[in-house]
């Protein structure tokens, strides 16, 4: 019985391959301990296996059952999430393989590995991730199948092959149902995945805030254009707004239409307009943009927004928004002719926001900006150039490993003494000049450059293109862009950070093993871009097959008139014609010969050309007996083959194969 029947040596080592390798995919989202518990679990069974373990005590099981629980509670705050879900499920795998006797515990270990598979898409969708879980799909498809036949009978790997063919045997349905059923909500939801620790930028900027983010590779967006693509120093990805500066950190500022005592459509609104604080301008740029998990609700535009995205919200800052922070992979476009939007007003309370510095402290600066500005004849557009000319002629340096500036007079230190610095350092202090002449001005926070893929018109922008630069008011023209950094690191907005930078200091110092790190070696980077490639059109068309582009599709294939009636018809055949043909399949199962009976299938065959064929029932040597009767000139050869054979099918070796092959030969 099942309930009874004892796990083989080779079903139990299918079962701790697969612990080891279904824990993996969630080892970032579950405590240590339960890692540790799980690698525990899979040492046991092998030392038992060997004979060098014994089975734990109930009280001791029970010990580490409670020691998963309370690294759970320790772990997790609110207790009810995601993570603690799958951390439990995770333990509860782990820790059932200790106490696994019977088939029927074998099975329940089975089945939670299934749903822990499961889990993990939750947390990574990445096309790398997805060949990863189909691989542990196959080993617990091997685990089980192994527990259902005898160990002796058949190799170890035919339930590998078992577990391959059935997965093939299932691509067909899943490609037809994945195409033909219509997509829905889920019907039951769980907290989404704590976002806490994610990098990216923040609503809020310290000088070291983006040198930190040049660190990593991590991918932020692809933008894919239909179009005219912009050129290098064009590519300024918009997110973020820094209005509010407190002497060491710009921040984005809170102020709402309701907290002034202003109508919701002075500062936000959730259509585009035509008139109002601001106009719009064409761009010949049209784009879609697939953004990748922040936890934060901004989403990036080339440039300031001028149109609302579906469930997002337009600023008076000309940034965009989403109505809820973006905790899984967000497509949206920027369709037709996008607008660019020119900001017509400046009302007194804006220009207050955007004139705003503290009141102490950076004297020199304030004293050099007031300078500059009477000097431009107090035109803010001359002025912006002045700066820009007093970055570039004198000994400013661009370096991800600025100096310390002191938090009250760190604009003083860095533009006239030290002098190194990063984006942040170079935007934030152009902006601090231009509010001291009592310009409005603010730091923009988002991403400059991006890889871009002509195969596919597409510009992949990652961490490392993190970017700072500065925007002012002026009167008739609206806000205007000026890149303090460029005028010191030109290469940085023309060929990205690893130009800017060049041989002084470590591109991805704290990813050693990116190949982002090795795109002059040309086979790595055809790899590189190969797999990019493959990963996006994963994510385009699989991952983010959303349901109106499901319709379209099918109307386009089925028509419109009935449509419904014919997406029914279609799935309900299709689904019916793949089952028969799969059955079909298994019903037929050709004959597997081994090498002994292949060689004595030709030798019939010979015989057969001879004339002679055996009779119903007829043994080899009495076969060989009527033939020498008959045919004396192939009498001895065809005994010596026929003993040969009989001798081999008891104990079929190397030896007498070749032996028979080359009797054979003779005939």
């Amino acid at each position: 019985m099942l309930a009874s029947a004892l796990v083989s040596r080779a079903s139990t080592l299918w079962l701790i391959a697969a612990l080891l390798l279904v824990l993996l995919p969630v080892w970032k989202q579950v405590p240590a301990i339960i890692i540790l518990l799980g690698c525990f679990s899979a040492g046991w069974r092998i030392a038992i296996l060997l004979g060098r373990g014994h089975w734990l005590p109930l009280w001791l099981r029970f010990g580490l059952i409670l020691i998963a629980l309370g690294s759970v509670g320790l772990s997790f705050k609110p207790l009810i999430s995601l993570e603690s879900s799958v951390s439990i499920l995770a333990a509860g795998y782990a820790l059932k393989l200790l106490e696994m006797r019977s088939q029927r515990d074998a099975l329940v270990v089975v089945y939670i590995g299934y749903f822990l598979v499961a889990t993990a898409v939750l947390f990574s969708q990445t096309l790398l991730q997805a060949g990863y879980l189909m691989f542990c799909l196959l080993i617990l498809i091997a685990a089980q199948q192994g527990l259902f036949r005898s160990s002796g009978s058949t190799p170890v790997t035919s339930s590998f092959k078992f577990a391959g063919a059935l997965a093939l045997q299932a691509v067909p349905l899943t490609i037809l149902l994945f195409v033909l059923v219509p997509r829905m909500g889920p019907l039951w939801s769980v907290p989404l995945p704590d976002s806490s620790a994610r990098t990216g930028l923040t609503d809020a900027m310290t000088p070291g805030d983006i040198a930190r983010l040049s660190r990593s590779d991590e991918l932020v967006f692809r933008a894919r254009f239909s179009g005219d693509v912009p050129l290098a120093n064009q590519r300024y990805w918009r997110a973020v707004v820094l209005d509010q500066f407190d002497g060491k950190t710009w921040k984005q500022s809170d102020q709402s239409f309701s907290e002034a005592g202003l109508p919701r459509t002075n500062w936000i609104s959730q259509q585009p307009e035509k008139s109002g604080w601001w106009v719009n301008r064409e761009s010949r740029y049209q784009y879609e943009v697939m953004m990748e998990p922040t936890g934060r609700p901004w989403l990036y535009t080339l440039g300031a927004a001028g149109a609302v995205t579906e469930n997002s919200f337009f600023f008076r800052t000309m940034r965009l928004e989403a109505d809820q922070p973006v905790d899984s992979r967000l497509l949206y476009s920027m369709d037709g002719v996008v607008p660019q939007p020119r900001s017509i007003s400046m009302p007194d309370w804006l220009t207050e926001l955007n004139t705003q510095i503290p009141d102490v402290g950076n004297d020199r600066s304030r004293q050099y900006a007031l300078k500059v500005f009477n000097q431009s004849g107090q035109d803010p557009v001359k002025m912006a150039g002045q700066l820009l000319s007093f970055f570039r002629q004198n000994n400013f340096y661009y370096t991800l490993s600025p100096p310390l500036y002191d938090d009250i007079s760190s604009v003083d230190q860095f533009l006239f003494e030290g002098q190194k610095g990063f984006c942040a350092h170079y935007a934030g202090a152009f902006v601090y000049l231009m509010r001291s002449a009592g310009v409005p001005a603010r730091v923009i926070g988002g991403y400059q450059g991006g890889e871009f893929k002509e195969d596919g018109n597409l510009i992949q922008v990652r961490q490392f293109d993190a970017h700072a630069w500065a925007e002012i008011w002026v009167a008739g023209q609206g806000w205007l862009r000026f890149d303090p950094t460029a005028a010191v690191s030109p290469q940085r907005v023309e060929s990205g950070l690893e130009a800017a930078i060049g041989g002084s200091e470590t591109f991805l110092p704290d990813s050693p093993l990116s190949l982002y790190r090795y795109r002059e070696l040309g086979i790595l980077n055809k790899v590189r871009l190969a797999f990019e490639k493959a990963e996006y059109q994963w994510q385009r068309s699989v991952v983010n097959f959303k349901k109106d582009e499901q319709e379209t599709f099918l109307r386009d294939l089925l028509g419109d008139k009935d449509f419904y009636w014919r997406q029914a018809v279609v799935l309900t055949f299709g689904v019916s014609l793949t089952l028969l043909i799969l059955s079909l399949t298994l019903l037929y199962r050709r004959q597997r010969l081994s090498p002994l009976q292949k060689i004595y299938s030709r030798f019939l065959k010979k015989m057969a050309r001879r004339g002679f064929v055996p009779e119903v029932g007829e043994a080899e040597l009495s076969f060989a007996r009527r033939i020498s009767k008959w045919d004396d000139s192939i009498a001895e050869p065809v005994m010596a083959f026929c003993q040969t054979y009989i001798k081999a099918a008891y104990k079929e070796s190397d030896i007498e194969i070749a032996e028979l092959k080359r009797l054979l030969a003779g005939f």
